[in-house]
């Protein structure tokens, strides 16, 4: 593997880290245990020849990903991370609706004021499937070694929005599960909701959901369920206690709780699957 060309992974030890050619993700992969975080809304780089066009700033935009997210997963064996925009495309929704052109895909918002070129779209279509053939060749890695691969798929959600729905007391946590096999994965979900539980933020009372703002059953979880039945994708949303969802500010010390307690968390749950020989 040549480690001096620009955006090639490198490789340290067992450590493959990189970002891809196409700059719409980054990774860092050591393949020592079988899962894989995943931060798929994290990213918030906008093409150059794409920003002209658009109607939203960089604040309207950070409103609607998940800003933070990259950093609760780096630092973890086997991490993937968005760089481009959800304003770009979509990873978590089907290639035929993954562009936002129309409000509609959109949560009813412009995004742009003037619509890409068909040239410009097919490039941004082209960073969506290099992302999926990337963490299929990841995933099929894992299969080889374990037999199994956990997806932890790590969102963060506004609050303010759920509350405009009726919805009180949003969880912190909140796993959705619609698309998953519960009857053959039922003490792992019961097992990764338990860890959710234990994890401690400060000035904030822990809650665990599961489906009450969030299903799971969006594009990601569907696509890699699709691969196999030795894959299992936990859909996790996490509410943004750790920032300001408006001004797009994080809270450093909240946001730290936070990647501590969900890093341990996966760990543990790791741990947990393999002392109930699910590896």
């Amino acid at each position: 593997m040549n480690t001096k060309k620009k955006g090639k992974p490198q490789q340290l030890a067992n450590i493959i880290q990189g970002t891809d050619p196409l700059k719409g993700f980054a990774y860092r992969l050591d393949f020592s245990l079988p899962f894989i975080a995943t931060a798929i809304h994290a990213g918030h780089h906008v093409r150059e020849e794409l920003r002209p066009l658009m109607a939203l700033d960089s604040d309207q935009r950070r409103f609607e990903e998940d800003t933070g997210t990259d950093l609760m997963i780096k630092g973890l064996g086997n991490a993937v991370w968005a760089l481009e925009s959800r304003a770009v495309y979509d990873l978590n929704r089907s290639r035929e609706m993954a562009l936002p052109l129309t409000p509609e895909r959109f949560w009813g918002t412009r995004v742009y004021n003037t619509l890409p070129t068909p040239e410009m779209n097919e490039k941004s279509l082209g960073n969506y499937e290099s992302f999926y053939r990337f963490m299929e060749t990841c995933i099929a890695n894992l299969l080889d070694r374990f037999g199994i691969c956990i997806i932890y798929d790590i969102h963060s959600y506004n609050i303010s929005r759920q509350q405009a729905k009726g919805i009180e007391s949003p969880p912190v946590f909140n796993l959705g599960t619609a698309l998953l096999d519960k009857s053959k994965w039922k003490k792992a979900i019961e097992l990764w909701l338990e860890q959710l539980g234990t994890i401690s933020l400060p000035g904030i009372k822990t809650s665990v959901a599961q489906n009450q703002v969030f299903q799971g059953k969006e594009e990601f979880c569907r696509r890699l369920c699709r691969l196999g039945d030795r894959i299992l994708v936990l859909p996790t949303e996490i509410s943004k206690v750790y920032m300001d969802e408006k001004k797009g500010n994080v809270y450093p010390e909240k946001l730290e709780a936070v990647k501590n307690g969900l890093q341990n968390a996966i760990l543990s749950h790791i741990k947990l699957l393999k002392k109930t020989n699910h590896f």
